[in-house]
């Protein structure tokens, strides 16, 4: 058997698909990613109280566990975009070089500050 024999095969990319209602569908993704999705807020609207309790058990243990990540990985995308404005690649235009941006300067500034306090 050659190797090149061990490659081959009928199946096509998306061919057990279910298309409807204009979506395009892989089943056993779907239907594993709903079922655990549906599992899980029927048990936290049939148990609120023993769902809040293992939530807050579980935030307060991540938060405890891993603050060191949360705060480095802060850090680190601070460093990153400051470092991305010093480089040229800080320079290129997306949409390329005779890009005109749709809005000014201030008006990025009050959709960010507005989208970061709503």
């Amino acid at each position: 058997m050659a190797s090149e024999d061990l490659y081959e095969t009928e199946y096509e990319i998306g061919q057990d698909n279910i298309q409807k209602f204009g979506m395009d569908v892989h089943n056993p993704v779907f239907l594993i990613s709903a079922a655990l999705v549906l599992i899980f807020v029927v048990g936290t609207l049939l148990v609120p109280d023993w769902a809040q309790s293992v939530f807050q058990s579980a935030r307060g243990w991540s938060i405890s566990n891993f603050d060191w990540l949360f705060l480095g990985a802060g850090n680190i995308f601070v460093i990153f975009c400051l470092v991305l404005i010093l480089l040229p690649l800080g320079k290129i235009r997306i949409g390329g070089q005779d890009a005109k941006p749709e809005f000014s300067t201030v008006s990025w500034f009050a959709m960010l500050f507005a989208a970061g306090m709503g």
